[in-house]
């Protein structure tokens, strides 16, 4: 099961790369918003799916402590 540790930590990285795109759109002073609440609910969404992988890394190391 570690061997998924890499592409877990890969999963991680996209997710981070997805979530930053969403925070330098959500900069542009002309978004209407509706354009806003959407970016901040799928930024939202990249969070919590953040949060389920590091549990699944911590829980593949033994690890379940916050």
């Amino acid at each position: 099961m570690k061997a998924d540790l890499p592409r877990a930590f890969a999963d991680i990285t996209a997710r981070l790369e997805d979530a930053h795109a969403l925070a330098v759109e959500g900069q542009r002073r002309d978004n209407s918003p509706d354009m806003q609440r959407a970016l901040a609910c799928h930024l939202r969404m990249a969070v919590v799916a953040m949060g389920g992988i590091v549990s699944e890394i911590k829980q593949t190391l033994g690890d379940a402590r916050d």
